[in-house]
């Protein structure tokens, strides 16, 4: 968790500091960085916007190891005792290298090329009203179509970054998907163990059911769904153009609304901020309340 808070503020800052805009027209796909308004040079630009898809490679990662870490724990695998010894560092190299892969994907394979830049030139005109120099950008530009004999030049190097873009993001949402229908399952057989589970703990387990589903609405919704639309219409030649600013909005929101089903869902969160709210925010003096028991596999859970 400590891992997954650093992360997202760093890649946060990274965001406040490019705020890139996702376009796509016809068959390319791009992150634009307007240069006028930042204090870095453009080849500083150009990197930063590299280290941006790596921190959004590396994003798909880390939400699907934490679904992982979420199963192990509710359902006791003995993979969880990876977590607790020093293989807990290769879980966390894999979103690592999973960063350093787009991020090479992005100022390597899908670099600016001067075809790209001028058949971006005449949409980015029309849509921002700005010359395609006024920003610096990375994209897959995957093949351009002639309108007289109905050729096609393949650009190979864009099409292979998109290949590792798309199998990340279908390898992410399949680890989220499974793991979220194990943990559904886990909690719903924990449910109704009635005969061997408190109430309190029957409540939190419900709690902890209902904070999943949403959990796994969220990243579906506003990471994997708008990215997978994106590229898919790309393929075909059908760019979504102004539409993907939508795309630039969810990826922004989504660190930010991740948490907050935990938050509001599961009692001892919602109880924990309603302290501090009075403690600090109006002044009244805490109630001393009496600790009672909980599931150790639930709060742990909880954590998670």
């Amino acid at each position: 968790m400590v891992f997954i808070s650093v992360f997202e503020v760093l890649y946060c800052i990274l965001e406040v500091c490019l705020v890139p805009i996702h376009y796509s027209y016809r068959s390319s796909v791009v992150v634009l960085i307007r240069t006028s308004d930042k204090i870095f040079n453009r080849h500083t630009l150009l990197i930063l916007d590299s280290f941006y898809w790596g921190f959004f490679g590396s994003s798909l990662s880390i939400f699907a190891i934490h679904f992982v870490y979420r199963y192990l724990v509710i359902s006791g695998n003995p993979l969880l005792r990876t977590f607790q010894s020093w293989k807990f560092v290769l879980w966390l190299l894999i979103p690592i290298v999973v960063g350093f892969m787009w991020a090479f994907t992005g100022i390597v394979l899908c670099a600016p090329t001067e075809e790209f830049t001028e058949f971006m030139r005449k949409p980015v005109k029309e849509v921002f009203d700005e010359d395609i120099e006024e920003f610096e950008y990375l994209g897959a530009f995957m093949y351009e179509r002639s309108s007289k004999n109905y050729s096609f030049l393949v650009y190979w190097g864009p099409i292979a970054g998109m290949i590792i873009m798309c199998l990340t993001v279908f390898a992410s949402f399949i680890v989220i998907v499974v793991s979220g229908i194990k943990c559904y399952l886990r909690i719903k057989q924990l449910m109704s163990n009635v005969s061997t589970t408190s109430s309190r703990c029957q409540a939190l387990q419900s709690q902890l059911f209902h904070a999943l589903v949403v959990q796994t609405l969220i990243p579906m919704i506003l990471l994997h769904t708008p990215v997978t639309l994106k590229f898919a219409f790309a393929i075909f030649d059908a760019g979504l153009g102004p539409y993907c600013f939508f795309m630039s909005m969810t990826i922004a929101l989504y660190p930010a609304i991740d948490p907050l089903p935990n938050f509001f869902i599961i009692s001892p969160y919602r109880k924990a901020i309603k302290k501090i709210f009075k403690v600090y925010l109006l002044g009244k003096k805490p109630k001393p309340n009496a600790a009672e028991p909980v599931n150790q596999t639930s709060m742990t859970y909880v954590m998670g």
